[in-house]
């Protein structure tokens, strides 16, 4: 099974798939770093030498990889779903890690790192552009609040989803 996390940048996709990979003993991906790697540069390199739709499209192929995994959790960048195209690519279960918005804010701050499209846009715009779009894209929604909650939480979901799709 493939799980892909889902959610607002700063929403906990990759601590909480760490620590979920553990649990189920399932490998983990972070789709930013993966797409790091394999182009050789920086999210935000990548936005500023050839742009969110370049940046979109290798997106999208590396889904497409993807689809090749099974037991394994991917930690999605936050604008995956801004195809809903993807959503067919996503051929597992998407959990959509939900926060509110004041505790993300906390969080982008002491992280540290740069978002590329924050620096155009606020939070709460990137929030309401995009919400609509986790909603369309999730199987399960889970507050993030407490990470260990969450993680229970999703297994439950999990559970839940296989006996409702048998």
């Amino acid at each position: 099974m493939r799980l892909y996390l889902i959610g607002m940048p700063g929403c906990g996709k990759s601590s909480l798939g760490k620590k979920l990979a553990l649990k189920l003993n399932y490998q983990f991906i972070d789709m930013d770093e993966y797409i790091e790697q394999k182009a050789c540069m920086f999210i935000d390199e990548i936005f500023e030498a050839y742009g969110e739709e370049w940046f979109r499209a290798f997106e999208r192929n590396v889904l497409k990889e993807f689809q090749e995994l099974d037991n394994v959790i991917i930690a999605t960048g936050g604008g995956v779903i801004k195809n809903k195209d993807n959503k067919a690519l996503m051929d597992g279960k998407c959990i959509y890690l939900m926060v509110e918005l004041e505790e993300i804010k906390k969080r982008l701050e002491s992280s540290g790192i740069v978002r590329p499209l924050l620096k155009e846009k606020t939070v709460e715009q990137l929030f309401f552009e995009r919400k609509e779009l986790y909603d369309y894209f999730a199987d399960i929604r889970v507050d993030n609040t407490n990470i260990d909650e969450a993680i229970s939480n999703i297994i439950e979901g999990i559970k839940n989803e296989k006996c409702f799709n048998n």
